[in-house]
């Protein structure tokens, strides 16, 4: 990342990730979903982003984010860490954001901003189509 994006403010992102083993013609086949919020202001489908904190670890951020934001609890991955240019849905600015998996054991009923956003899962597919980072595409295609 060149010196012009020294400047963006830093985010931490968490992708939180639904896999189902299912059955078929005797071969196991994985499922992923992805579970996307709306943003506060447009009402964009995004994955779960937040401020770094000081206090606080970027994967300690990741799990609080996905936590407060969209209701889901788990386990992050121990080798997925990507650090990438990600397009705010609203704007053209891009956002040098690190992005952490989260492989989701617990969809809660309540959370602390359910009032706020909704929350969908898509097909990893799907999510793949809409993503503006080249480098972040790619590395979910090998999940």
């Amino acid at each position: 990342m060149g010196k012009k994006h020294q400047k963006l403010k830093k985010r931490v992102a968490v992708l939180p990730v639904l896999m189902k083993k299912c059955r078929k013609n005797k071969k196991r086949k994985k499922k992923c979903k992805i579970y996307l919020i709306t943003s506060r202001a447009h009402s964009h489908w995004i994955i779960p982003t937040g401020k770094l904190e000081k206090n606080l670890s970027n994967r300690r951020v990741a799990l609080l984010e996905a936590f407060e934001e969209a209701g889901v609890l788990g386990k992050l991955d121990e080798q997925f860490r990507i650090q990438v240019l990600l397009r705010r849905p609203h704007c053209k600015k891009k956002r040098k954001t690190i992005v952490f998996l989260l492989y989701v054991n617990r969809i809660l009923n309540h959370w602390p901003e359910e009032r706020e956003r909704k929350r969908k899962a898509v097909s990893i597919q799907s999510y793949i189509k809409t993503v503006s980072d080249k480098k972040l595409k790619k590395k979910l295609l090998t999940l």
